[in-house]
């Protein structure tokens, strides 16, 4: 499905983005796959190793906040690829706090990470797409999209996830004549790490696998008709309670 394309994964050392990185090198696409953690990338690493792996991966320890990092996955992607087919923006933060004592400091953070970082990824890597066109995949939340039900104390994680759909469809417009599709996916609650810290009371009903599946649609020439789009993803599927 991917064989021959080149591709870069944020936040691939765990949950949805180990999942995706995975899933997509076993469909031929070669990977960098980065995060800040250098450990976690090099396990995402050595499990494409074993068989059924069509593609590769290459784990790239970079922080998507550090403009400078970006600037360097960049340059290392041009020098490797010359190209590039895919980019998933999956690294984020969670963040929260109660809207009438919530800190400025946090609120920025949380924009700065998942928002601003992933406009500078996406911006830095638009000269290695431009010429052949690609794929932009967006991770946001269900969180972001207008009309669901919110959690209260979760408004830094809620306001950055609804500026990362407002900046997949400016994109969309913009890059549309480059061949350029930019899309987003709003997943409900996952069963990751992250999930499980930020709030160890929600019962999650989607696998990082459900979540990577539909990534690799985005990515494939399957999805060529979508641009600028949104796809919720949720399971109706009740899971056992975890212990």
């Amino acid at each position: 499905m991917l064989t021959g394309k080149k591709g870069i994964v944020t936040g691939g050392g765990r949950g949805i983005g180990r999942e995706t990185a995975l899933v997509m090198a076993r469909n031929g696409a070669d990977l960098i796959v980065c995060s800040r953690n250098e450990s976690e990338l090099n396990e995402t690493a050595k499990l494409s190793e074993g068989g059924g792996f069509a593609g590769s991966i290459e784990p790239f320890v970079c922080d998507i906040s550090n403009e400078e990092d970006v600037k360097r996955i960049a340059s290392h992607a041009g020098e490797r690829f010359g190209s590039v087919d895919i980019l998933v923006n999956n690294a984020g933060m969670f963040s929260s706090g109660k809207m009438e004592s919530l800190e400025t400091e946090k609120m920025r953070k949380a924009i700065e990470v998942n928002c601003i970082g992933m406009f500078v990824t996406c911006r830095e890597i638009f000269p290695l797409m431009k010429e052949k066109g690609g794929s932009i995949i967006n991770v946001s939340s269900l969180s972001g999209v207008r009309g669901v039900e919110k959690f209260p104390g979760f408004g830094p994680y809620i306001i950055s996830k609804f500026g990362v759909i407002g900046l997949t469809e400016a994109l969309a417009v913009e890059w549309k004549n480059y061949g350029i599709r930019v899309n987003a996916i709003a997943p409900g609650a996952v069963e990751t790490e992250m999930l499980r810290a930020a709030a160890p009371d929600l019962e999650p009903v989607l696998s990082p696998k459900q979540v990577a599946d539909t990534i690799l649609f985005l990515a494939s020439p399957a999805s060529s008709g979508l641009n600028g789009s949104t796809i919720d993803i949720f399971s109706s599927l009740l899971k056992e309670p975890r212990e």
